[in-house]
């Protein structure tokens, strides 16, 4: 069976932190004896042809010159759209790009795998059979305008099949009277074998922090619906209570500049680290070397970050919205949290400030127990891919 995976975001390079789970996803199904063929942008420093194991990987430069390309980085093309006229600009050419490198590979193949709804737009005039995978705030947000969630249902109904990467998505797309048979939620995996406990003074050497400090880390694009302001404005009181206090935030986004100048206004610049994107393999390491991982995000999908930091033994902080709940039970494995709250990041640090024993303890379990396995994941996908075939 050939498959082509139709998607907006994949890693630039072997290692690279853009969309590491689409990755993944294409090495399990290559696994599982599937012929797959990958289309997704151009990445400075990429290459326009290449072959990572039994992927084929085909890339789309979609403005010229390469340099100037802003639609797909720093935290993905919405936020892009929202605060660069370049990217806006950009936007028109990226579909035309994304359509004439789609069209070439995925006419010799037998079902296009589309990850999120504009790549299933794209995939839609290629008159192949499509599977669509929901992911992120896609269609939370295009379900907020009149025209966006017309084009949205136009595209959902185009679909042969519709899977959301967590429930809340399903019961979303099942209010929209779409076919509920042609509807399956395959939640996304998690490596437990990089994702683990390891010794948090040995990690804290490796990465030449201190030993002495109680560390809260959040890993994940600078972007606004991130929720990292609201996570800075809890920290002065904070560290008035816990001068031990080290907050971690690791990622690159468009709001890096204004993040660091609010630290700066807040007088914690002491208490902050900004670590750039790291790799995915480094990631475990800097979980290993805190003792609590927050996400303060305003939305979300269903965040792989979340299920790391629980394989990874950590207790987690973490907003209330979209697919984060189906991690989370709270006082059991982590705390959810309201999002837009400062007093609530306040309250649920200095909870877990000395009484995280519990939530560590059943962290690692919880996910454990779900079985979120990559293979599984893929063979999910491939039962559908058979399913239409026939």
């Amino acid at each position: 069976m050939k498959v082509c995976i139709l998607t907006t975001s994949f890693p630039a390079h072997r290692g690279h932190f853009q969309s590491p789970f689409i990755y993944e996803l294409a090495k399990h199904l290559t696994k599982n004896k599937i012929d797959l063929h990958v289309v997704c942008p151009f990445y400075k420093n990429s290459k326009k042809e290449e072959t990572w194991g039994n992927i084929k990987i085909h890339r789309f430069q979609y403005f010229y010159p390469k340099f100037l390309q802003k639609l797909t980085s720093g935290g993905g093309i919405p936020s892009n759209l929202k605060t660069s006229f370049m990217a806006k600009l950009q936007f028109p050419f990226f579909i035309i790009s994304m359509f004439f490198k789609a069209r070439k590979i995925a006419k010799k193949c037998d079902i296009i795998h589309a990850q999120w709804a504009l790549s299933a737009l794209v995939g839609i005039f290629i008159k192949k059979p499509i599977v669509l995978t929901t992911r992120g705030e896609a269609v939370n947000s295009a379900l907020r305008g009149k025209l966006s969630k017309k084009i949205l249902l136009y595209i959902l109904k185009k679909c042969n099949y519709i899977v959301p990467n967590n429930y809340k998505h399903e019961l979303i797309l099942n209010q929209l009277n779409l076919p509920r048979n042609k509807i399956k939620t395959i939640t996304n995996g998690v490596n437990i074998n990089l994702f683990k406990p390891r010794n948090k003074i040995k990690a804290r050497k490796t990465l030449n922090l201190p030993e002495d400090k109680k560390i809260i880390l959040s890993v994940g694009w600078l972007i606004k619906r991130k929720g990292h302001n609201y996570l800075l404005d809890a920290i002065p009181e904070l560290i008035k209570q816990h001068k031990d206090l080290l907050f971690i935030i690791i990622g690159n986004g468009i709001l890096k500049k204004n993040l660091l100048n609010k630290s700066k206004k807040l007088g914690i610049t002491n208490h902050v680290k900004f670590i750039k994107a790291q790799e995915p393999n480094k990631i475990p390491i800097w979980m290993n070397a805190a003792d609590i991982f927050i996400l303060s995000s305003l939305s979300e999908g269903r965040p792989n970050v979340i299920a790391e930091a629980l394989a990874s033994g950590l207790p987690v902080i973490a907003t209330k919205v979209s697919g984060t709940p189906e991690f989370i039970t709270h006082k059991e494995n982590g705390l959810l949290i309201n999002p837009k709250s400062t007093k609530a990041i306040i309250n649920s640090i200095n909870l877990l400030y000395n009484n995280s024993k519990k939530l560590e303890k059943n962290s690692r379990k919880s996910i454990l127990d779900k079985k979120l396995g990559w293979d599984d994941c893929a063979k999910n996908y491939i039962d559908i891919y058979k399913k239409i075939l026939k």
